[in-house]
């Protein structure tokens, strides 16, 4: 918990982080997780926000390949996941780096990293029914795959944020939709699991990041029942330009280095210190 936050909003902000993992882990409004991070970097240090959300993003990877589990095309999955291990490799080095040098030192840089990622995924939310239809005419060669798959990696590694990089490739290959929903499961369960042992291995995830996660695993089921639950009842176009306006802020405030709960609450009282 960043100091100053009360216990009441932290908790708020990061079980309303996970709710939105689950729908958008269902199948319902993709790409919405993104805005996963912005939340819960406003009342977590950056380093917890990654090394937290591994764990329940495997829990939410598990429960889609459930039932997706006869939904998948091996060759796909493989093409994407195969390079995306060079992406990891790099974003664990990145990690790494950080680590040895003091996450006080480029925790900034993270957030603006993480913020430019959040301002370029919410234009591709609000424009992701036209970019479908651009990429549908296109058939990618092995290069591409390749290329997707690093990128993948790295931005998976580094800010949990690969959906749309692997959610266009996988389009492009002309799988219908439960082929298509199956074989990005797929993926980013393999993925998720090998950033896995590079966590552990780096130190970012200890003893008191799983504590942690056991208090939200109650989260993930809901999660994922509501993205069933939504899908049928409520517009996901409306849905999606909600969390694009959302993630519009959360990004501009974190490439600002602005936290808009800190501004809030010095407006409801004195300032946090």
């Amino acid at each position: 918990m960043e100091p100053g936050i009360p216990p009441v909003v932290f908790w708020i902000f990061v079980v309303l982080a996970i709710l939105i993992q689950g729908i958008s882990k269902s199948g319902f409004a993709g790409g919405a997780g993104i805005l996963s991070l912005p939340l819960m970097m406003l009342v977590m240090p950056v380093d917890k926000v990654t090394a937290c959300l591994l764990p329940l993003l495997i829990l939410l990877d598990m429960n889609a390949i459930y039932h997706h589990r006869r939904n998948k095309n091996w060759a796909h999955v493989l093409s994407v996941f195969l390079p995306s291990l060079i992406g990891i490799v790099l974003g664990a080095a990145a990690w790494w780096w950080v680590g040895r040098e003091g996450i006080d030192r480029y925790g900034v840089v993270i957030k603006r990293f993480v913020g430019v990622l959040s301002i370029a995924l919410a234009f591709y939310i609000v424009g992701k029914e036209a970019a479908l239809q651009w990429v549908e005419r296109w058939r990618p060669g092995r290069r591409t795959a390749i290329v997707a798959g690093i990128f993948a990696g790295f931005t998976s590694t580094i800010a949990h944020a690969a959906g749309p990089i692997v959610s266009l490739y996988m389009f492009t290959q002309g799988m219908g939709k439960s082929l298509f929903v199956g074989t990005v499961a797929w993926t980013f369960m393999l993925i998720n699991l090998a950033k896995l042992p590079f966590y552990l291995g780096i130190g970012l995830i200890e003893p008191e990041v799983l504590r942690f996660d056991l208090a939200l695993v109650w989260v993930v089921p809901i999660g994922s029942w509501l993205g069933h639950w939504m899908h049928t009842r409520i517009s996901e176009t409306l849905f999606n330009r909600v969390v694009m306006v959302l993630v519009l802020i959360g990004g501009i405030q974190l490439l600002a280095n602005v936290n808009l709960v800190y501004e809030v609450l010095a407006i409801l009282g004195p300032a946090p210190r």
